[in-house]
This record gives C-alpha cells, structure tokens and sequence, in this order.
C-alpha cells in the first residue's frame, strides 16, 4: 500500500511506516481492480500453464525426474482452489513452473499485480547474498542507520539459508544454479519478499554489524517508491581499455543485436575492431568480463568465441524442439495454438521421430561455431570474469571457452547450465482469468562436451563472490585477481594457484 501524503514519507517516514494497517492508504485508483479468482477459475489457468508447458517443452525431464513433476503438480493442484487471490495463485504458479530448471521459463504479474507492487510497502533493505551470508547493501526508512555490510543472521527468526531456499523455489533458474537467483532476484529481494509473502507489519532481524558485535532490531516496511531510481543504464556496446601496453580489459554486457541498433551500433564491426586493435598493438594479455552479459542474439557468441579460439568446433549436438504446430485445450474447452517456425525457417530444420524437429547443420547458424574464419584471433593469456548474472547466450560463450580449456575463469558459478538450455523462440501465453502471462522457451540447445557437474554452469578456477560496496575495476577483487592471474607464470588454466585478492 502507498501513503497518501508525500509530505508524511519525507517528514517523518519512521513514524509513517509504524501505523497500523487501517492508517496506511490503498493502492492508487489508477491500479487496475484487483480480480477476485473463483476456485473453478484459479483451476482453468493452473491446468492450462500446465498442459501448455507438458506439450511446448522440448524435454520437460532434463531437469527434473517424472516423479518430482508429478509430485510437484499434486501439491499446486491441492492448494490452487483457495488460490483466489492474484498474488497467491502468481505464488503458486511460480513455484510450481519454476521448479522445472529452464532459466528461460518466465512468469509474469498481471499488470494488476505490477501496479500493487509498485505501490506496495517492502522491507526496507537492499542485500547482498554470497554463500557466506546475507549483507546489508543499504537500508532506508527506520532501518538507514544499519551500517553498510552488516551481515543478517535472521529476519522474524529464519536464517539467510532458509529465506535464499525460498527465493530459489520462486524464481527462474538453469538447473539447480542458484548464483543466478543470488545475483538477480536476490538483488530486488523486498520486491520479491513482497510477491512471496504480501504485505507485512515489521521485520525482527538480527544482525552481525561490522565490528563483530550482535544487535537484534526491528524495522519496518518502506514504500518502494523511497528507494533512488537505478542508475542509468551502462552502454551496451563492448568496450576494450587497455591496463598497460600489453595488457587489456575487454567488457562485453550484452550479445543483443537489438540493444546495439538502439545506440547505432553494429556488434560484429564492434567486435571485428576490437580485435583489430588488440592484433596492432600486440597485446599479450586479455581479461575479458562476461559478468553482465545475459545473453542476446544467435550467434553473437560464437562471433566472439572465433576470434579467441582459432580452430572451428561443433558446439552443438542438437538444436531440436516439438512439433511445429502446438495446440492445447484448457478444461473450460478453449483451444490455443502456437507456431514454431515461419514458412522459411521450416527449411532449416527437419523431423526426428514422430513430434519432434531438429536443426539441420548447415549456415548461417546450424550446429558449427562458424562458418567462416575470423581474422586477427588473440593467442595470449585470456582470464574470464563470470558469475550468476552471466547466462544464456554469456553461459554459452562461457561454456564454449571452459570447455576449450581457453582461459581461467575468475568469479562464480555461471547461471545457464554447461550442457546447454533451452531458449530461442517463447510461446507467450496469457492465462485468461488470473491475467498472468507465461513464456515457454520452445528449443533445446544441447552441447556436444560432457558436463562438469550435472545441472550446473560452467565453474570458475578461482573463485570471488562480490563484496558489499564494490565498484567494477576500480576496487572489485574478482578484477583485482584476474589481473594477478595475468603476472604469474601459467600455460594452462585448469589447476592454476589462485592468488588472494590485493586491496584496491
């Protein structure tokens, strides 16, 4: 719920936040009214997202066991008619969705639910989750004095493990990857509380501030409009900067053919300098930071990939998806249908078995990490910061690069599994009662090298999770190491000492 006056949240927000329900204002009237779903209704969406997801997946088991998906939807089925609330029955839904392992299944709000988020008030913390712990990365309202990097031990009792479980079972992941929900939901974890378990009236936490010490407090709900607008958005252009004259730093946030158009960039000529560049200058040494790269456009990627690994590979072992006429009935007897493929693009696939189509290898895509060769190509030691964040088309580059044994990889586990995923096209369905809106990835993406560890990512040799406050290169020990990598003798990457991380 929003407070009516604005002059009350400036003024005096501790006092504001502590009123009782009664007192705090409704969502704005420009909120769309909330909808109030009949057990029969909740149901009709429950077992459409679920026939839908049964027959648009390509393997709905490559995550998951039979049984723990029949499991799964006797729990959601035995709940879903005292689901008439958007917001639980969007809970159930995500949880039950989720639990697949495909990072590119998405589950959207109704726009109802969107606007009463935004209008909601949320716990009054922005955090920090590592594996270590739960860190307060800043706090508003009655709790703005908790000092920055003060490590939460409970909040209304539950410890940082329980309430990260929690977060994961609600949110999209490769898998059983959990960097990816540490570094994203974790991230906007008051939103996500507030999906999770609505509104509520005071948060106990105990806390370890810095000096050690132990403190028990109590804070209350913000509104979510106090918190400072994000920053704006980096360019999503690849930028080299160069360490000294044989050393340099290439970031690459994004594989996004569209996100390159939007600033009047072009990535292949973008990426075609750089290396450029780094073929006239000689450089010897690369760091290459895949950290914010969540993907984008095929084959981005494997562009990038062909001009540090000289020799083509396959990188795919198949490319397959369902048949490309999808259809399903819900039980109130509407019919929805979903085409995979144009006209066109049924030429570059063909049909396996009796439901299935499968890329062909042929160009400008089909299974190769390309098809024609890049020229200059960097043979010099090559460190690769990635973590959670770094997912999809970033994983794929990532997994090509680790599986090639091309680089040492600073950071944490990367967020899309190394045997592949399934992304590509979606099928985006609306659910008609609850207006929640699903995104089903329609093709399977399967590598051809062995996983490492089933159902996780790509990971890294010297491991350094973010710290509370860390600005990139300017004091990022993940950086910091992988420049410490480059100075020290090593031909391969697997095995290599790691050094601990220098003070900025």
């Amino acid at each position: 719920m929003l407070l009516t006056s604005p002059r009350c949240w400036r003024a005096a927000l501790a006092l504001c936040v502590a009123l009782p329900a009664a007192a705090q204002a409704a969502p704005p009237a420009t909120c769309p009214p909330p909808i109030a779903l009949t057990a029969a209704a909740a149901r009709d969406d429950l077992e459409l997202a679920i026939r839908a997801t049964e027959a648009a997946l390509p393997n709905i088991y490559w995550h998951q066991t039979p049984e723990a998906w029949e499991t799964a939807k006797a729990q959601a089925r035995a709940t879903i008619g005292t689901r008439t609330s958007e917001e639980a029955f969007l809970r159930t839904l995500r949880v039950l969705l989720y639990q697949i392992g495909e990072g590119h299944f998405s589950v959207r709000p109704s726009d109802a639910v969107a606007c009463r988020y935004r209008a909601a008030l949320q716990f009054p913390l922005d955090v920090l989750w590592r594996d270590d712990g739960l860190f307060v990365a800043a706090g508003y309202g009655d709790a703005n004095d908790i000092p920055q990097g003060s490590e939460i031990l409970t909040i209304n009792g539950e410890p940082h493990t329980a309430l990260l479980d929690e977060l994961y079972r609600a949110s999209p992941h490769d898998g059983v990857i959990r960097t990816g929900v540490m570094r994203d939901e974790g991230a906007r974890y008051a939103a996500m509380r507030w999906f999770l378990r609505g509104e509520e009236r005071a948060f106990h936490l105990r806390i370890r501030i810095p000096n050690g010490s132990i403190r028990d407090v109590e804070v209350h709900p913000v509104p979510y409009v106090i918190r400072p607008k994000p920053p704006a958005a980096l360019s999503p252009v690849a930028q080299l900067q160069w360490i000294d004259d044989k050393t340099a730093y290439l970031y690459v946030p994004t594989f996004s053919n569209k996100r390159y158009r939007a600033v009047g960039a072009n990535y292949a000529s973008t990426i075609q300098a750089i290396f450029d560049e780094l073929g006239a200058r000689g450089a010897e040494r690369l760091v290459l930071d895949l950290r914010d790269n969540g993907g984008g456009s095929e084959p981005n990627e494997t562009i990038l990939f062909s001009y540090l690994v000289e020799r083509p590979s396959q990188k795919y072992a198949s490319v397959r998806s369902r048949a490309n006429d999808l259809k399903v009935t819900s039980p109130s007897g509407r019919v929805y249908r979903h085409q995979i493929y144009d006209s066109d693009e049924l030429s570059t696939v063909r049909k396996v078995g009796a439901d299935a189509l499968e890329r062909l290898n042929a160009p400008p895509e089909g299974l190769m990490t390309r098809w024609s060769p890049a020229s200059p190509v960097f043979t010099g030691k090559l460190v690769v910061l990635a973590g959670g964040i770094t997912f999809s088309g970033g994983a794929e580059l990532a997994s090509l690069l680790y599986a090639s044994r091309r680089g040492v990889f600073v950071g944490e586990e990367v967020g899309g599994t190394h045997a592949g995923n399934t992304s590509g096209y979606k099928w985006e369905l609306k659910l008609p009662h609850s207006g929640m809106e699903i995104g089903i990835p329609l093709l399977k993406f399967r590598f051809t090298w062995p996983e490492v560890q089933h159902d996780h990512g790509a990971l890294p040799d010297c491991k350094v999770q973010p710290r509370v406050g860390e600005r990139r290169q300017i004091d990022d020990a993940a950086y910091r190491v992988a420049l410490a990598l480059l100075a020290m003798p090593w031909t391969q990457p697997r095995g290599v000492m790691c050094p601990a991380p220098a003070e900025p």
